[in-house]
């Protein structure tokens, strides 16, 4: 089958409509339909119904797009560093992630820079923001996915704003309907991050704006472990639903959206401005990890505004 075939079929299913699709992959939209039904012809299936807005995939077409996602993206790295002295690195590049990204960053993000750097080694730390910010000036990280915050030290770049939702017990009576206000929040019980930058901060801050206190029989920077006491009705938690997605699909938790005020984490991607590794590595791990931010993004498998900025260079702050 034709790769790119596959490779059209999912810039038609992120637009949402072939002349959108066609614009931005620089050809005749008949061209492309042609290539949609040829792919259809060849699969025997359906992958698009049309709508006034545009098409939308078929059940079908979900699962084709879900399949097909991930390899083209490898085979598109592969490609390009193929014969590159990039691929011949043979040295160790230690990652950083708070729990959060961790939860849907990490395996797709590992994934291509496998293939892109085959003869690196990689080592992940999850964590809270401060822990990792520590890791980074000792030199112990290179680069990690924080809580966006300032500080000269760091070279820091945006990277995503999602919002954050109340999580409970499965026999809770939170509902995606039914929004929770953040007064409602703050008069239960809640399991907060150790961390003192990010969610935690966010949460206290506005607590402190609107004269609340806080009630926090738990804290911990272990999402797992937050997740465990949440399923057992052991507190609430303000979360973003990248954190805990597949426990919502599962029934292992419930959510609400937070309203008045909405409260977002935003995100951000940082390293050492006395960063250590060469800066051609160093721009193409910046580059690999937004484009895998970016993907997942516009996918929607992680629900968030994905923030589009200028390359990534941080030998350069």
């Amino acid at each position: 089958m034709d790769t790119h075939r596959l490779e059209y079929f999912q810039r038609v299913a992120e637009e949402g409509s072939i002349s959108r699709a066609a614009e931005l992959l620089g050809i005749a939209q008949p061209a492309l339909s042609r290539q949609i039904r040829l792919l259809e012809e060849d699969l025997g299936i359906p992958l698009f119904q049309r709508t006034r807005r545009g098409v939308q995939l078929t059940d079908d077409g979900e699962r084709l797009r879900a399949a097909t996602a991930a390899p083209l993206r490898q085979l598109e790295l592969a490609l390009q560093y193929v014969g590159s002295p990039l691929a011949r690195i043979e040295r160790g590049i230690h990652l950083g992630m708070v729990p959060t990204a961790a939860a849907v960053l990490s395996a797709p993000l590992l994934t291509s820079l496998r293939t892109a750097f085959p003869r690196a080694s990689f080592h992940v730390t999850v964590a809270g923001t401060d822990h990792l910010v520590a890791e980074m000036l000792r030199g112990t990280i290179d680069t990690a996915v924080i809580n966006h915050i300032t500080d000269e030290r760091l070279f820091v770049r945006d990277l995503l704003i999602e919002e954050l939702v109340v999580v409970g017990a499965p026999h809770s009576d939170l509902q995606p309907d039914r929004p929770v206000s953040f007064t409602q929040l703050i008069g239960m019980p809640l399991l907060l991050p150790a961390s003192s930058i990010g969610i935690a901060r966010s949460v206290v801050n506005t607590a402190l704006r609107l004269q609340l206190q806080v009630q926090t029989p738990i804290v911990t920077d272990s999402l797992q472990v937050t997740l465990d006491l949440l399923e057992q009705g052991i507190g609430y938690a303000a979360l973003p639903m990248s954190a805990c997605g597949r426990e919502i699909a599962t029934e292992r938790v419930r959510y609400a959206p937070l309203v008045e005020p909405t409260l977002t984490q935003h995100l951000a991607v940082a390293a050492s401005s006395r960063l250590d590794l060469p800066r051609e590595l160093a721009v193409k791990v910046g580059d690999i990890l937004r484009a895998e931010t970016s993907d997942l993004a516009r996918s929607g498998v992680w629900q968030a505004q994905f923030l589009a900025q200028q390359q990534w260079n941080p030998n350069h702050a």
